[in-house]
């Protein structure tokens, strides 16, 4: 009971910060895409999917990262008394993410139109994602709620939209639109204004330095999908995300939990809480590896008969290698929310960097060997090691902090 009552605002504020994420998922994952992959044909569900995965890549490195290094450099921010920066950054890099995503969309063959409608979407996304660092930062998880109340809003609108006119553009586009208005309504992006503060150099530095280590990550999590489409085809993209996307609904439990705990380890200042965190980070591993490996596996296979039934038979051989995945990922996520306090940056991307390069080398191999299954097992083994240098760097984190 005492443990309860001591942790009782964190427990309440990763519940509701589950259940707002768990409405985004609901959105895209139960709704939007199972309902769209009985409607369409393979191709156009390939194209939605490698759309979705593009926006995920680009908006976790730009608008997720940026949200992160201001929770992570809040306190030196109010150390000194100020204010600032961050719209100026966001609004800095927009630009930027419009020039290099909308000829890499016409290359891959969508129109000029609905390439400009997509980049637009991509933009709302980034400050999306980017707005919630305020809600976590306050520590007002309702709004997160809310928020995505509103993306699912729009997701069920344009769901219907595209019943009448065939339009894939307004899929997304739809739901960010609403979304966006909340954020601007409800974040604090309009009141921060563009100004510039002494810490901006380093709030710069910071962020490229987090990106570049997101990038690694975010191409391992969707990079597969690209590598799958010229290899096997749409067919195989389909099947290949279709078990994914249903082990994935794991991160209903970790994105929230990985969350809550940088909102919480970024005021965290004392040497005692440090080791405490670092320590129970530690323990908790094996047994959250355990736990969501067992529970993806009956899960998943659930979930592809009542959303994916067309896919089934082809994707049975995939779901365990899959379901270990997925346990060793949300191990790996969770490891990560403490090392962006705790470990240096550096040694970071060096572990991504490890982690990148054995993922494409095996990812090669064994896809020549065995197909879209020898791929899968690829990705279970790199992302098993990236787990294994995670643990590493933890440890060295726990004796340092202990030795200070």
């Amino acid at each position: 009971m005492n443990f309860i009552k001591k942790y009782k605002n964190f427990f309440s504020d990763m519940i509701l910060n589950m259940i707002g994420f768990g409405i985004y998922i609901i959105a895209q994952q139960i709704l939007l895409l199972p309902i769209l992959a009985k409607q369409v044909n393979d191709d156009m569900y390939s194209s939605i999917v490698l759309y979705i995965s593009i926006l995920n890549v680009i908006c976790n490195v730009t608008g997720g990262e940026l949200g992160n290094v201001r929770l992570v450099r809040d306190s030196k921010y109010k150390e000194k008394n100020i204010i600032g920066d961050f719209t100026s950054i966001l609004i800095t890099i927009s630009p930027i993410i419009a020039i290099i995503v909308f000829p890499i969309l016409i290359y891959l063959k969508y129109t000029i139109l609905g390439s400009l409608l997509l980049v637009i979407t991509i933009l709302m996304a980034n400050i999306r994602l980017y707005s919630t660092c305020f809600y976590r930062l306050e520590q007002k998880y309702k709004k997160v709620i809310f928020q995505n109340i509103c993306y699912l809003t729009g997701i069920i609108i344009s769901l219907i939209l595209f019943k009448f006119n065939n339009n894939i553009y307004i899929l997304l586009f739809i739901p960010e639109f609403i979304s966006l208005l909340y954020a601007l309504k409800n974040s604090d992006l309009l009141k921060m204004k563009l100004k510039k503060t002494e810490e901006l150099i380093n709030t710069i530095k910071k962020f490229f330095k987090l990106g570049f280590v997101s990038l690694l990550t975010n191409l391992m999590n969707y990079f597969d999908k690209f590598l799958i489409y010229p290899m096997f085809g749409a067919t195989s993209v389909a099947v290949y995300y279709a078990v994914n996307s249903m082990s994935k609904i794991t991160s209903l439990i970790t994105n929230p939990m990985s969350n809550v705990i940088l909102s919480w380890v970024s005021n965290s200042n004392t040497q005692n809480s440090k080791v405490k965190i670092l320590k129970a980070t530690l323990i908790s591993n094996i047994p959250i590896i355990l736990l969501v490996s067992f529970l993806t596996i009956p899960f998943t296979y659930i979930a592809l008969k009542i959303l994916y039934s067309q896919y089934v038979s082809d994707a049975m051989i995939l779901i365990i290698p899959i379901a270990i995945t997925s346990g060793f990922g949300t191990a790996s996520t969770l490891i990560k929310s403490v090392l962006l306090k705790f470990s240096n940056t550096n040694k970071l991307l060096i572990t991504y960097v490890i982690y990148f390069c054995i993922f494409i080398l095996l990812g090669y191999f064994f896809s020549k060997t065995a197909g879209l299954l020898g791929f899968t097992i690829a990705n279970m083994i790199s992302r098993i090691t990236l787990w294994g240098l995670f643990i590493l760097l933890l440890i060295i984190s726990k004796k340092e902090e202990i030795n200070e």
